[in-house]
C-alpha cells in the first residue's frame, strides 16, 4: 500500500548532525558485532536474533522487528535501514511513527494487517511487565489484547479481517496517537536495551556518547575486559560498510 515508499524521506542523515551520525554509526557497528566471536558480520537475521531474540520478553516480536527495519527485503540491514528506523523512531514526524507502527504490525510486509499479527504485540507488552511467579498481581494480558482487539475493529470498518495503513490512518485521525505511541514505546524500550553496552543515549534532542574511549569500528578498545575474563582483546574483521 505504498508504506514502504513514502517512508523514504521521512528519516535519514539530515535529521542528525555529523556527531551524531558518527555515534550512530558506533551503535551499527556494535549491533554488527557476533555475540559469540565478537567479529564483525552483517546485521542479518541470524545477528539480529542473537540480539534481540534471545531477550526472553522480546522474543515474540523480534522477527516482526526486523521485518520492519529491513525495507528492502534483502535479509540484511544496512546503515541506511539502520537510520531510518532510528530517525523514525526517536525523532519522526507523527507521519513516520505511524509507518514504522505499520510495518511491524504488518508481519509478512503485504501492506495488510491480520488479526493474528498483532499477537506479538500483545505477546511482547505482557512479558515486558510480567512478574515474578511469587509476586501476586493480576495479569494485564486480557486487558492488553482487548485493547489491540478493539483498535483492530476500529480500524476493519468493512469487516474484511484486514486493515491497510490508511484504516490506521483514519483511526488515528479519529482517536488519536495512543496505539502508536504505545506500541513504539515498546520498541524503543527493546532497542534502548539492547544498545545500552555501547553507553550512546540516543533521544529527541541528542545522540550522546557516555563512553567515547570505545571505538567499535576499530581495534581501539579493550574488549577483554569489556566481554571475558582473558585480558587478550579478540581479533577483529574488517567492518562491514556504513
Amino acid at each position: 500500500m505504498g508504506v514502504q515508499q513514502s517512508s523514504q524521506g521521512q528519516g535519514g542523515s539530515d535529521a542528525f548532525t555529523p556527531k551524531e551520525l558518527y555515534n550512530l554509526k558506533q551503535v551499527y557497528f556494535y549491533l554488527c558485532l557476533h555475540t559469540t566471536t565478537l567479529t564483525s558480520c552483517p546485521l542479518d537475521r541470524n545477528q539480529f536474533h542473537s540480539l534481540f531474540g534471545n531477550h526472553r520478553q522480546y522474543k515474540p516480536l523480534w522477527r516482526s522487528l526486523f521485518s520492519a527495519i529491513d525495507l528492502n527485503a534483502d535479509n540484511i540491514i544496512d546503515f541506511e535501514e539502520f537510520l531510518m528506523f532510528v530517525t523514525q523512531l526517536k525523532r519522526g514526524s507523527v507521519q513516520a511513527k505511524r509507518q514504522l507502527c505499520f510495518r511491524l504490525f504488518d508481519l509478512n510486509q503485504d501492506g495488510f494487517v491480520e488479526k493474528a499479527d498483532l499477537r506479538c504485540i500483545v505477546e511482547t507488552k505482557v512479558a515486558a511487565v510480567r512478574r515474578p511467579s511469587w509476586q501476586s498481581a493480576p495479569s494485564n494480558a486480557s486487558l492488553d489484547s482487548d485493547e489491540y482487539m478493539t483498535f483492530f475493529s476500529l480500524c476493519d470498518e468493512d469487516g474484511d479481517g484486514k486493515i491497510s495503513f490508511e484504516d490506521l490512518e483514519t483511526y488515528c485521525a479519529a482517536h488519536g496517537e495512543s496505539i502508536v505511541t504505545q506500541t513504539l514505546k515498546i520498541l524503543e524500550v527493546m532497542f534502548d536495551g539492547v544498545i545500552e553496552e555501547t553507553g550512546i543515549i540516543i533521544t529527541t534532542t541528542d545522540v550522546r556518547n557516555t563512553k567515547p574511549h570505545i571505538d567499535w569500528q576499530d581495534h581501539r578498545m579493550n574488549m577483554g575486559s569489556l566481554f571475558c575474563c582473558s585480558s587478550t582483546p579478540p581479533v577483529f574483521t574488517t567492518p562491514p560498510v556504513a
